[in-house]
């Protein structure tokens, strides 16, 4: 048997080689080695108080991901993922280039740093002093309250302001700080938390990684949990139908009078506490008076109403209302008087058929009547006829007529009264069909 084993050493130590050799070559078929890149590995930076600690922050403009390249066998490259890497950069290895370099591992145990090759070897870094600002937040809502409501205030509980720290040259880009609330259905007072929202002067939102690279801390410097805050709502009533007040100073001149004092529009809605309506005593009262001093002519005057209310604390318009009102003191002679006359008390003669018409006024004709004596103020709209005389309407068109006006003995009419009348061909409901 001795002699089996020794006979021809040489012979068997080529089988061997050989065998091995098949073995290879099979393998490599089978489960051949090659490459594969991944791109896009995010870099993740460590220690980075190394950096914080001497009152410094870093931004990175260039290798915030890399590209790996991984030589393997086949059948581990095909299992392998991006998450599977870890690529470190570590603040303590900081060079003088501001360069920080990357190290990388892979969570297979197969694969060692050896047979993983990244590109760029290293992070840039720019080092920018660190500093701390304060700016003030803004509350928006978004959404609609219940109905009947409106969002009265909005207050951050923590403070109106916050502070924000971070690289110097990012913080000169803060627009703005936001806090946007939604109240959509919310009926009563409540308090939510929200995410704050940074802006540059150009309304860009900052991005997240902008955001990464700022602290935001409460007034008293407190850091916030996730940037976020407590917002308090207050919903105020809607309360409609409030009359505008008007007060005037000063007399018209010798033989003149305050006739009438009317707004447009004559009422507005509020929306407030039903504390601060009890304040304005039921009604809007202008803030200043109007002056008729030595009025001799009617006065028209356009008056911001949010003036009126400023000094009033828990009221306002409500939103999108036009806070402008107009307001028109009629000024008249001692003796005129002017009397609204009804539109449907005037006598149409002459109405043209087939034609549709539409007056203006609608509602009622003003007729400015003058006397002698203060019997003048006891005429009644009963006691002026007015008639329309429409033969020119017979045509379609827009027409100003006089309107004849028939006084009671001893009293004089001041000014003549003009309706203008449109009129319109009558469009029959078999025509309007047609046209459909």
């Amino acid at each position: 048997m001795k002699h089996k084993f020794t006979r021809n050493p040489g012979l068997k130590i080529v089988s061997l080689v050989m065998a091995f050799l098949i073995w290879i070559l099979v393998a490599n078929i089978n489960n051949p080695t090659g490459s594969q890149i991944f791109r896009g590995v995010k870099v993740k930076i460590i220690n980075q108080d190394s950096v914080t600690d001497i009152d410094k922050v870093f931004d990175v403009i260039d290798g915030d991901t890399v590209t790996l390249k991984v030589t393997e066998r086949r059948k581990i490259l095909e299992n392998l993922k991006n998450s599977d890497f870890e690529v470190i950069a570590d603040m303590e290895n900081l060079n003088e280039m501001d360069a920080v370099p990357l190290y990388v591992s892979c969570s297979n145990a197969a694969v060692t740093w050896d047979e993983i090759e990244i590109y760029p070897a290293s992070i840039k870094v720019q080092l920018e002093q660190k500093t701390q600002s304060e700016f003030q937040v803004s509350v928006t809502t978004e959404g609609q309250v219940a109905k009947g409501y409106e969002v009265g205030t909005t207050e951050v509980l923590s403070g109106k302001t916050v502070q924000v720290a971070g690289p110097e040259s990012l913080l000169k880009k803060i627009g703005k700080i936001s806090a946007v609330v939604n109240v959509t259905g919310v009926y009563s007072d409540v308090v939510k938390t929200v995410t704050l929202k940074v802006y540059d002067k150009n309304e860009e939102q900052f991005l997240e990684s902008q955001m990464d690279r700022i602290q935001i801390k409460d007034a008293a410097g407190v850091l916030l949990s996730d940037n976020k805050v407590k917002v308090k709502v207050s919903l105020w009533e809607i309360m409609n139908d409030i009359p505008v007040a008007v007060e005037t100073s000063g007399t018209p001149a010798e033989g003149y009078r305050i006739s009438s004092i009317s707004t447009v529009p004559v009422t507005v809605n509020l929306v407030g506490t039903r504390e601060a309506l009890a304040r304005l005593d039921g009604k809007v009262v202008l803030k200043e008076p109007i002056s008729v001093e030595g009025a001799s002519e009617s006065i028209t005057i356009d008056v911001d109403l949010t003036e009126s209310l400023e000094d009033v604390e828990g009221i306002r318009l409500v939103a999108d209302a036009d806070p402008t009102v107009t307001v028109t003191v009629q000024i008249e002679k001692t003796g005129d008087r002017t009397v609204n006359v009804p539109l449907s008390s005037l006598e149409l003669l002459n109405k043209p058929e087939g034609m549709t018409l539409t007056f203006s006024p609608a509602d009622a004709i003003p007729v400015r009547i003058h006397s002698d004596d203060e019997s003048v103020y006891s005429v009644k709209e009963s006691d002026i006829h007015c008639s329309l005389d429409l033969s020119r309407c017979v045509d379609a068109g827009s027409y100003e007529i006089p309107v004849e006006i028939d006084l009671p003995e001893s009293y004089e009419l001041v000014s003549e009264v003009v309706i203008v009348v449109t009129s319109e061909k009558e469009v029959k409901e078999n025509e309007a069909n047609t046209e459909g």
